[in-house]
């Protein structure tokens, strides 16, 4: 447990903060390059700043403060113009870098525009997300890990606005226990409860139930370890009666790449996702679910022109939290714990080690920033447009993935609904597209496979 100091250093994000002054030194996604094509002005809000972006006629972002510094509107209402935000009440004009540019209203030869400045940050697009920068100059590198610059396959964005600090997302990703009962019996139950139970054993509820089933069967259990690396951290995972030299407790899985970004699914074939859950203020959360489907050279992939990007609703219709899809799921454990988790009454376990091993990361690197340091990831930008490549992601020929549950989103398991709508990827704005191109990926190993079967025999005549 930790104590009440203790978890507000580690959660509190606003300008001042420990916790603040740490995540103002990374560039973070404020918006969906998806809505700036349907609207150019977007209000944003950021570590705790309320602030209104936009792109210009020119194509230029500017991510500057909220009101107009004349009489207080709100830029969110502003009319992007060749250069710069035009306020819509009097005109006054700001270009990116928070400069009034513009007073038309006031005599040709003022110079009080000159006076005018509000507050402005970098921003920049990649991967189909808006960044933005809110630290000291000069800004560093924005990083562009794997799936951002990924060239070819399919990529989706979803979003959910979560009611609660970012620490209790993040930690999520620190546990991977969970999926045991959050995913396998709290899966069965909801599934019950609406009709829909299955007893398909690739079902994710049931697998995962009855994998840890099997494991009490023989009197083991699963250890975890926390494996720091130069990105951050991987979990080390292994069952008691496996020996050490398994790769997933040396090597470890799920890596987070350090302040948030989870990659969880690094060997899942076809689908690949980063979860990135933004501190937009103290108690909300912008949970994004980015993710790349890359299926083999021999399947024809159409051209991206804009990522999409959909926000996904918490609740259904009825006003009742969705919880039929893993991602589902594990929100109701993050926002279920309060607006901010009280870590002064909670009980770790020795099941618990990734947790508080990401606890003692950030706390570490909190420490860096006090120290006048310079926490991990984050590079000097050099102007040559660098690239991490984290995790390097290539199609994986000859993987039997044929028992695993994501290997087969196209097709159908309990109540007739696709293995896809099993979690969050049943929100996946080319849905169709995609389950279309998973049918054609099964269709190209079955061919596969029927040409190395060697030739049947021609009997004597």
């Amino acid at each position: 447990m930790l104590s009440k100091e203790q978890n507000e250093r580690l959660t509190k994000v606003g300008p001042g903060t420990p916790c603040g002054e740490l995540m103002r030194r990374y560039w973070h996604p404020v918006a969906a390059s998806a809505d700036l094509v349907k609207n150019p002005v977007k209000r944003v809000k950021i570590l705790g700043e309320d602030l209104v972006l936009y792109k210009d006629r020119s194509g230029v972002l500017g991510l500057i403060g909220p009101r107009c510094l004349h009489r207080a509107v709100h830029m969110e209402y502003g009319i992007p113009e060749e250069t710069g935000l035009r306020c819509p009440y009097h005109g006054w004009l700001y270009d990116h870098k928070g400069s009034c540019i513009e007073t038309p209203l006031e005599p040709p030869d003022s110079t009080f525009k000159d006076k005018i400045k509000t507050k402005a940050y970098p921003a920049r697009e990649m991967g189909g997300l808006v960044w933005a920068y809110l630290g000291k100059e000069p800004a560093p590198l924005l990083p562009c890990w794997d799936l951002f610059g990924q060239e070819g396959g399919i990529r989706q964005i979803m979003g959910h606005m979560i009611p609660c600090n970012w620490l209790q997302v993040v930690e999520n990703g620190g546990d991977p226990g969970h999926g045991v009962y959050l995913h396998g019996r709290y899966f069965q139950y909801v599934l019950e409860r609406e009709g829909k139970l299955s007893d398909d054993t690739r079902h994710r509820s049931n697998a995962a139930l009855s994998q840890h089933q099997e494991l009490m069967k023989r009197g083991a259990y699963t250890k975890y370890r926390t494996i720091y690396n130069q990105y951050g951290m991987t979990k080390g995972v292994m069952t008691s009666d496996e020996t050490e030299d398994d790769v997933n407790w040396q090597v470890g899985v799920s890596p987070v790449v350090f302040p948030y970004l989870r990659n969880p699914d690094r060997g899942a074939g076809i689908r690949r996702v980063y979860q990135i859950g933004v501190p937009l203020d103290d108690t909300t959360t912008w949970h994004i679910s980015y993710h790349a489907y890359l299926f083999p050279p021999e399947i024809e992939v159409p051209k991206q022109e804009v990522i999409p990007y959909v926000e996904v609703p918490l609740k259904d219709e009825n006003g009742n939290y969705i919880h039929n899809y893993v991602l589902g799921q594990d929100m109701v454990a993050w926002y279920s714990q309060g607006d901010i988790t009280d870590r002064t009454e909670e009980h770790l376990g020795v099941s618990d080690n990734c947790i508080i091993g990401y606890r003692k990361m950030l706390d570490e690197q909190i420490k860096v920033v006090e120290q006048g340091g310079t926490p991990i990831n984050v590079f000097p930008d050099t102007g040559d447009g660098s690239r991490i490549d984290h995790s390097p992601v290539t199609w994986r020929e000859g993987r039997d993935g044929s028992q695993y549950y994501r290997y087969n989103y196209h097709q159908k398991g309990g109540a007739g609904r696709t293995y896809m709508e099993d979690d969050v990827d049943g929100y996946c704005p080319d849905k169709d597209l995609i389950l279309d191109l998973y049918r054609q990926t099964a269709e190209l190993g079955r061919n596969k496979a029927a040409a190395a079967q060697p030739a049947s025999p021609v009997a004597p005549e």
